[in-house]
């Protein structure tokens, strides 16, 4: 740091005259401290789920800075960036000795720079010359630690120092450390005979940013409906740790469901192979199949963790005409089994392409020596016997 100290006095520092909430405590945001966020690379940043916290000491012999935190945090993130060639600061967050919280790097809780070292870990870091934390310090660094054991059930606090290792022409290389000495001692004391808070997830938000699809559709014909929304909240959905669903309203089953194209009866989509990040967008693509009676349907989907609450703001209602066309159509009706075997040709021992349930409605193709041709899906025909049809 003695390299920059006439850099550090030139920089201008604004006043921070507000604290806005980032996650379930308040700190000061990237915003707030008024970063220029352009010089960060953010094309190379990693994301993994939070696992681990590990707590490491800053500390700095340029005085003007050590007494001045703001000065300090913004110092920082412009040496990471502009001497040490990282493309971000490595700290989630930064407390000073007055317990006041700056977040550091873009990204949320999550966001790491490359370095398989901080893979699965929340970086906080102290800003102090002095080993011993400030029971201020002590008091926000708590609250910093349960907020993100709550949200994410990381049980794992560790002391570290981070070697930082520069390189010409290529990125830093950061390490992870044991760490001893004072500071660590301070550290495991901070945390003596602490234990995991009760999880307490903080729900998931979206906003719907579009929703399409056709106004009618012939019956047994197919529509495609396309949603898309955008993640509300301040930390990645890591949808590979943990799937999200789109889902039929209360989980029931929908008579709109296709068959062996759905997840089941009442899920058409999961999403399991990326992490949306915050104000990202999730475009989801699924297909409604009209095996209804004709005139007005309706379905409501929401959007959730398999066993978890519906996203707040996620519902929606899909509502179209089923029409019939020029078409005869046949109705089941079979109350003694409550299904129907639809089969690839019109004999008992014929392969059975699905088993429908009693009232699902098709376009009649033929009737022949008791069974009865019906148009399963728009490329798929079937037979059923003619008894537990009726035309409609």
């Amino acid at each position: 740091m003695k390299l920059l100290k006439s850099f550090l006095l030139s920089l201008l520092i604004l006043p921070l005259f507000f604290v806005v909430k980032t996650e379930a405590f308040s700190s000061y945001s990237v915003e707030t401290q008024k970063f220029d966020t352009s010089l960060a690379d953010q094309t190379v940043t990693i994301y993994s789920k939070p696992e681990k916290i590990y707590i490491t000491q800053i500390t700095s012999s340029a005085q003007e800075v050590s007494k001045n935190p703001a000065l300090w945090v913004k110092s920082l993130y412009y040496y990471y960036i502009t001497r040490l060639a990282l493309p971000d600061i490595p700290y989630t967050y930064m407390i000073d000795e007055n317990g006041i919280i700056y977040q550091g790097k873009q990204g949320y809780q999550g966001a790491n720079v490359p370095s398989q070292d901080l893979k699965n870990v929340v970086l906080i870091g102290y800003l102090s010359n002095n080993g011993n934390l400030t029971n201020r310090a002590q008091s926000s660094l708590k609250e910093v630690v349960n907020s993100i054991s709550e949200q994410w059930g990381v049980e794992v606090i560790k002391p570290i120092k981070l070697k930082i290792t520069k390189e010409e022409g290529k990125l830093s290389e950061l390490n992870v450390l044991d760490s001893t000495g004072e500071f660590t001692s301070s550290i495991n004391e901070t945390f003596s005979g602490w234990s995991p808070p009760p999880a307490k997830p903080i729900p998931f938000k979206v906003n719907i940013e579009s929703l399409e699809y056709p106004k009618e559709s012939l019956i047994g014909s197919k529509i495609k409906v396309k949603v898309t929304y955008k993640n509300m909240n301040d930390f990645m959905w890591f949808v590979k740790d943990e799937p999200i669903y789109l889902s039929v309203k209360d989980g029931k089953e929908s008579p709109l469901a296709v068959n062996k194209v759905w997840d089941s009866f009442s899920k058409p989509v999961s999403i399991t192979d990326k992490e949306i990040k915050p104000g990202d967008n999730l475009e989801i693509e699924f297909e409604l199949e009209a095996k209804v009676l004709t005139g007005e349907v309706k379905e409501s989907f929401v959007l959730q963790e398999l066993e978890g609450a519906p996203f707040k703001g996620s519902e929606f209602e899909v509502k179209f005409s089923v029409v019939k066309g020029d078409n005869v159509l046949v109705q089941v009706v079979s109350p003694e089994y409550g299904f129907l075997n639809i089969r690839k040709c019109k004999w008992a021992s014929c392969e059975i392409i699905d088993s429908v349930k009693d009232g699902a409605v098709f376009i009649l193709l033929e009737e022949k020596e008791g069974w009865t041709k019906i148009k399963y899906s728009e490329d798929v025909q079937g037979w059923a016997l003619s008894r537990y049809l009726k035309k409609i």
